[in-house]
C-alpha cells in the first residue's frame, strides 16, 4: 500500500485552496504549501503549515519545493483577463508541476477542476481545463480528479459588492452547493485511502439550489445585513466589451447558469464522506465576510 504522509499544494492561499489546506492538516497530513510569496502566504496559512518558495514559472522551483513529498494537491485557474496564449497555470505551469513531480517520485496529485468542464462549448478556457485533466492522466502518476459544482464561498468573495451580493442571471437550472470545509474533507479522504488512486470524483453538495436562491438563503443567514442585486448575464456580456475581466466572468456565468447539473457524488459520497453543511450554516459561520 502506498502511504500518504506529506503533501505540497499548489493555490493554496487562494479562495478554493485554503479550505483545503486545512483540511489536509486536521486530518494528519505534514502539509507544505509552494507559494510565489512566502511571507505572504504565512499570513494568511494555519501556522501548521510549511511554505516553500515555489513559482509555476520556474520548474526548478518546483522540483525543490517537492522534494520529500508523497502527495501533491492542485487548485489551479485560468485568471479573468487572461487570453488563450498567455501562460496559464493549467497550461504550460502543469507541464512544470507534472516535470517536477516525477522528479520528486510523487505518489499521488489530486487536482480540482470544475463540474462544468464537459459543458458543450468551445470556449477557450473549457479547453484548458480538458487539456490539464488529460495531461494529469497521461502523466503516469497517480492521480485523483474532483470535478466541483459550485463552493459556497463564491458567494461571499466573488459576489460581495460592499453591502450586496450582486448575482447573475436568469439562471435555468440548479447547482449543488458545497462548502470547501465538506470538500476539504473529502480531498483529505481521498489523499487517505489507496481505492482513490486513479479515480474521478464528482463533488457536490447535500441539495440543489439555483443561484437565486442560494443568494437568497445566504442573505438572509449572515451575520450582517446583505441585498441582493440580480444582474443580467447579457449586461455583464455588455460591460466586457470594454473590460476582458468582465468579458472573461460574463462568459463563465453563462457556462455556469446554462449547464444542466445531474447529481453524480453518489461515489464521493460513499467514499469519501457525506457534505452537511447547509447555504445557512454556512452564512451564520460569516465564512468570507
Amino acid at each position: 500500500m502506498t502511504e500518504i504522509k506529506r503533501i505540497a499544494v499548489i493555490g493554496a492561499t487562494g479562495m478554493l485552496g485554503l479550505p483545503v489546506t486545512r483540511a489536509l492538516v486536521q486530518a494528519g497530513f505534514a502539509v507544505t504549501a509552494l507559494a510565489r510569496n512566502p511571507e505572504a502566504a504565512k499570513r494568511v496559512l494555519p501556522p501548521e503549515v510549511a511554505v516553500a518558495a515555489a513559482d509555476v514559472r520556474d520548474e526548478e522551483s518546483l522540483r525543490r519545493g517537492l522534494q520529500g513529498h508523497d502527495g501533491l494537491y492542485l487548485s489551479l485557474s485560468v485568471a479573468p483577463g487572461d487570453r488563450p496564449g498567455d501562460f496559464h497555470t493549467e497550461g504550460l505551469g502543469l507541464q512544470h508541476i507534472l516535470s517536477a513531480a516525477h522528479a520528486a517520485g510523487i505518489k499521488r496529485i489530486g487536482y480540482l477542476s470544475a463540474i462544468v468542464q464537459d459543458a458543450e462549448d468551445d470556449w477557450w478556457v473549457l479547453e484548458v481545463w480538458r487539456s490539464a485533466i488529460a495531461r494529469i492522466k497521461d502523466s503516469g502518476i497517480p492521480y485523483t480528479i474532483f470535478y466541483a459544482s459550485n463552493l459556497m464561498e463564491t458567494l461571499a468573495q466573488r459576489h460581495m459588492v460592499g453591502p450586496a451580493l450582486v448575482i447573475p442571471g436568469p439562471g435555468h437550472y440548479c447547482n449543488y452547493w458545497i462548502a470547501g470545509a465538506d470538500f476539504g474533507a473529502q480531498v483529505a479522504r481521498a489523499f487517505a485511502i489507496e481505492e482513490a488512486a486513479n479515480r474521478e470524483y464528482f463533488v457536490q453538495g447535500p441539495e440543489p439550489v439555483s443561484y437565486a436562491e442560494a443568494a437568497q438563503r445566504y442573505a438572509k443567514s449572515a451575520p450582517r445585513r446583505l441585498r441582493v442585486v440580480a444582474v443580467p448575464v447579457a449586461l455583464l456580456r455588455f460591460l466586457g466589451l470594454f473590460s476582458r475581466a468582465m468579458r472573461f466572468n460574463a462568459h463563465m456565468m453563462a457556462t455556469v447558469l446554462r449547464y444542466p447539473e445531474e447529481f453524480k457524488a453518489g461515489a464521493a459520497w460513499d467514499e469519501l464522506g457525506r457534505p452537511t453543511t447547509t447555504i445557512e450554516a454556512f452564512a451564520r459561520g460569516g465564512e468570507g465576510l
